[in-house]
């Protein structure tokens, strides 16, 4: 954990916070003793991971699309950090809500950017590695794109509007690319509780061949490196890969799952198409984030893998 003196009695605005990673982010947050201002689009549910925590969170319901209520919004909590996770955040969904991408992940960053004019200590965009696409591997940041999905080409020019803002202006803006995201919460969309759950209910799974790789990160691990980027100093205008550098097959990671769960059930790969302009490999340069966070995930796919088993056999 950063030393209690670097975020206790802050500021801070979540967006997003609702949603997987803010959720944990806030949380975090939380137990750092920091001032938390959580922003959601609709009204929080009893199941999000974020009801309850009452006086803790101050809870604001604001669609980023909406730039007067954005401004209402800043003028009101005046924060000194902001972490902005909001987006929609799902590749192959994105294909058919395309304009909600643009809305929402380029004009809901724009929007709050020109809210806040600067007027904070830092702001840690959270970005994508999807914005890679089919480039060669390991990605560096310095290196290639390639967004290959509505998805990723929102995020990118999200991401360019942040460091053009810092350019042109100075605003102290940190732009992360993170890797994928696994861990207690996550919505059954996802890959990895996918596969959990579908063993539990013992349906075998219809999947891809699942030859592609990708880099799979817990949670925890990635709320770390997105602390470390709201305080460690020194690094205004980076872009910086949240990355451990590990590949793993999709099939591999099925097979790991089911192992975990004592084979319950079978993967029935071939029985799905590959997606669209479906990304091969994907894995990223850890160089960076080394360097300038002094991060490196402390936790393995399995150990992770195993908690995330063990909280879907007792919230589901």
């Amino acid at each position: 954990m950063a030393h209690e003196s670097e975020l206790k009695g802050k500021r801070v605005m979540v967006t997003g916070a609702a949603g997987f990673l803010g959720a944990h982010m806030v949380k975090r947050l939380l137990s750092e003793g920091a001032a938390v201002d959580a922003v959601v689009k609709a009204a929080v549910e009893p199941n999000s991971p974020i009801h309850g925590l009452g006086a803790k969170v101050t809870l604001h319901q604001v669609d980023l699309t909406d730039r007067a209520a954005l401004s209402r919004l800043v003028g009101a909590t005046v924060p000194e950090l902001i972490i902005h996770c909001a987006a929609l955040t799902h590749v192959g969904q994105s294909f058919d809500r395309v304009d909600e991408n643009i809305r929402t992940n380029i004009g809901g960053t724009v929007n709050l950017l020109h809210a806040l004019d600067g007027r904070y200590q830092r702001f840690v965009y959270v970005g994508s590695s999807d914005v890679y696409g089919d480039v060669p591997t390991p990605f560096r940041e310095d290196g290639p794109v390639s967004p290959v999905s509505p998805y990723a080409v929102s995020k990118y020019a999200a991401e360019r509007f942040c460091r053009m803002y810092h350019q042109a202006y100075g605003w102290p803006i940190v732009c992360l690319r993170p890797f994928n995201a696994f861990g207690p919460f996550q919505t059954i969309d996802r890959i990895i509780p996918s596969l959990i759950l579908s063993a539990l209910a013992g349906k075998d799974l219809d999947m891809t061949e699942g030859r592609q790789t990708r880099e799979f990160m817990y949670v925890d691990d990635l709320v770390e490196a997105f602390v470390r980027a709201l305080w460690t100093p020194g690094i205004e205008g980076e872009v910086i890969n949240v990355s451990g550098g590990q590949e793993v097959s999709i099939r591999e990671l099925a097979v790991t799952v089911l192992t975990l769960l004592g084979n319950p059930v079978q993967p029935l790969f071939g029985a799905l198409d590959y997606r669209p302009n479906e990304i091969w490999r994907m894995y990223g340069d850890t160089t960076k984030v080394r360097a300038l966070l002094g991060w490196t995930p402390t936790t393995s796919l399995v150990d992770g893998l195993s908690a995330t088993i063990e909280w879907c056999r007792t919230h589901h």
